[in-house]
């Protein structure tokens, strides 16, 4: 249970020894259940991949609305209120704006609803994003866009519509026969279809999209793990380029939080799992 947990893996209380024999410990306990086989043992002419972060600003309409929803709410975010459910909601509310504004109701100008330039100019992500998959159709590559959220697929659809780029989209509504045909034609070598539109947990592992070289994460996962899996649908045994990732970070926002969290909890696993596989590797207590 629990508490028995907490105390027999208690790092704080511990003397530097202490704390040695509590991560052998775990390596122990965890040593017959991880087997890990990566995949630079097996591939060894696989081709580097670079994570970049993007870090963008704010349209001003993102900022007006972004001022909105935290002033309305800010004892919550304060933590006046002890109420998690309000604070993850409000966290979601703020991680919206930051992707884009038209993901609220009543924003985009209409009815009627007519594609155009508002619809880049108004979140800067887009625009960025507006940026670099000219250059990168420019270069003839290819590439995949992550996000969470399949409402935001749907003007990632539009806006490609509206710019005449050839796509193709999965999320998790997709047929596994459309998924299947889909991820055919994208990588397929004589296929136009050059960006593919993805929701970031759809298809679980077995998508190879070794095609494309270059991953946009629009958005970040809490869960490192989630983002990692994505970036490895491109970067995987077939590559014969470097990939390069870009990850959009809305500066001074919550987005930052969210992707701090990642790093430590990839920190973490970095220590516990990855060390673990090899005893040799001594874990000094500072780590």
């Amino acid at each position: 249970d629990a508490e028995e947990f907490d105390r027999t893996f208690n790092l704080d209380a511990a003397t530097t020894e202490e704390q040695l024999k509590i991560v052998k410990q775990i390596h122990n306990l965890l040593k017959p259940y991880v087997l890990r086989r990566l995949k630079s043992e097996i591939e060894f002419k696989l081709p580097p991949k670079k994570e970049i972060y993007l870090y963008v600003g704010l349209s001003d309409l993102q900022k007006d609305m972004y001022k909105k929803i935290l002033s309305k709410n800010i004892d919550v975010v304060n933590g006046v209120s002890k109420d998690r459910i309000q604070l993850l909601n409000i966290l979601m509310q703020l991680k919206k704006v930051c992707n884009h504004p038209y993901l609220f109701p009543k924003i985009e100008p209409g009815p009627p609803y007519i594609d155009g330039e508002h619809l880049v100019y108004n979140s800067m992500k887009l625009k960025i994003l507006d940026v670099l998959l000219k250059k990168i159709h420019q270069e003839g590559n290819k590439v995949l866009v992550f996000s969470q959220m399949t409402t935001l697929l749907n003007i990632l659809d539009d806006y490609c519509r509206y710019r005449g780029f050839k796509y193709v989209r999965i999320d998790g509504q997709t047929s596994s026969e459309d998924r299947d045909t889909r991820i055919e034609d994208f990588q397929s070598p004589t296929s136009d279809k050059w960006i593919f539109l993805i929701s970031t947990r759809a298809g679980g592992l077995g998508i190879n999209l070794h095609a494309a070289n270059i991953v946009i994460l629009y958005d970040s996962d809490w869960n490192p793990q989630v983002d990692l899996q994505a970036i490895d649908r491109a970067h995987r045994i077939g590559q014969t380029k470097p990939v390069a990732v870009y990850r959009f970070v809305c500066e001074g926002t919550v987005e930052e939080k969210i992707v701090e969290r990642a790093a430590k909890k990839l920190k973490i696993d970095q220590l516990i799992i990855q060390k673990g596989k090899n005893v040799q590797n001594k874990v000094s207590a500072l780590e």
